[in-house]
């Protein structure tokens, strides 16, 4: 299957990535707005996975909330599964910069999923957190309505919906 995996580049995404290579995918999309983060994947990767990886396993630089980004990219690749991992996740800082967790976790995830059913993907997996029950912080919050957007997008299109909640993840960004 052809895998995107939004935030692909951040230690969640990039985390998931290592560990879908194992199971040989048709391709992995990492789709990040740090081009660092992904170069720097790519070639640790390539260390492990060094046969056709060029053709595995591709980087594309955009935001989750630049749609027409994401559709160019949906619409090259059909990716059959979206992993949805890009989110800010930096508890003190969303506290501190409201409107950007906002504009990422909810208005960020609303367009990735949209795009999704308009381009036919089969399932679409958000990766959220243990804050979103019943949210203490800014970011919690907006994990928590990402995730009711995605409940509602469920009866919309064929795409299947869900979200899984991490807890702390060690060695993450923001833990």
């Amino acid at each position: 299957k052809v895998v995107l995996v939004t935030g692909g580049g951040g230690s969640i995404g990039s985390e998931l990535c290592r560990q879908l290579m194992a199971f040989q995918p048709q391709q992995l999309v990492l789709f990040d707005i740090s081009e660092n983060y992904m170069y720097d994947l790519f070639f640790e990767l390539q260390e492990h996975f060094p046969n056709g990886l060029r053709d595995k396993l591709i980087l594309c630089v955009g935001s989750i909330q630049d749609g027409d980004r994401l559709s160019e990219v949906m619409a090259q690749h059909r990716p059959d599964v979206v992993l949805h991992a890009a989110a800010h996740k930096h508890v003190p800082l969303m506290e501190d910069c409201p409107t950007q967790a906002v504009k990422n976790n909810v208005f960020g995830t609303y367009t990735a999923a949209t795009v999704a059913i308009t381009h036919g993907v089969k399932r679409f997996v958000m990766i959220s957190t243990d804050k979103a029950v019943n949210p203490t912080n800014v970011m919690g919050a907006t994990k928590r309505l990402a995730e009711m957007i995605i409940q509602a997008l469920n009866a919309q299109g064929k795409t299947e919906f869900t979200a899984v909640r991490f807890g702390n993840v060690l060695g993450s960004h923001g833990s």
